[in-house]
């Protein structure tokens, strides 16, 4: 988890390359690449760090590293895609997008292990939800940060756009889960 934050200061610091990069596609095209791109390097990084663990030990979509890539492709394109419409509807900031995914991962990741561990361990839980939320934040909020002065003008987010948003992603998690996640299993059986 640890190495979303060098990835966080490397786009803060190409940031203006990586602007111009960018300007080749529309706005949303641009807001889903960058947002998938850093989605699949956190995947990455969440292998190399799982990798020596035997496979039923590993926390990733599926414990072959290729697979979970391909995994990876269709969580973070679905959760970016979900961003997209949100931000085609409110102008919600790079701090919004932080929040609101840090919070996703922090009620979703390991099936609600991070909220018990708040619950039973405060101090390390804390922590720990900390980091979760710095990993499902961190990318998304970069793609806002590299398209924002893109998008049209849209209302600030209030109540309404953060209820919309939680429900949003309540669906995503639940669409990934039960259908792409298990049909994906269909095609990648775990060993």
């Amino acid at each position: 988890m640890g190495f979303v934050f060098p990835m966080a200061a490397a786009v803060y610091r190409l940031r203006e390359p990586l602007r111009r990069g960018l300007n080749r596609w529309s706005t949303g095209l641009a807001f889903w690449l960058a947002g998938g791109i850093g989605g699949l390097l956190t995947e990455a990084f969440a292998i190399g760090g799982n990798v020596a663990k035997p496979p039923a030990e590993r926390i990733m979509m599926h414990p072959h590293p290729a697979v979970d890539l391909v995994f990876g492709i269709f969580y973070y394109g679905l959760f970016m895609g979900l961003w997209w419409i949100l931000r085609r509807r409110w102008g919600f900031s790079v701090k919004n997008v932080f929040l609101v995914s840090g919070l996703f991962g922090i009620a979703t990741e390991q099936g609600g292990a991070i909220v018990k561990g708040m619950a039973t361990d405060p101090v390390l839980g804390s922590l720990t939800a900390f980091l979760v939320s710095s990993v499902y934040g961190i990318f998304p909020a970069q793609a806002m940060g590299l398209t924002q002065n893109r998008w049209p003008p849209a209302p600030r987010p209030g109540f309404q756009a953060h209820a919309v948003a939680a429900f949003g992603f309540f669906v995503f998690w639940a669409f990934y889960g039960l259908v792409v996640h298990r049909g994906l299993l269909l095609v990648f059986p775990k060993p």
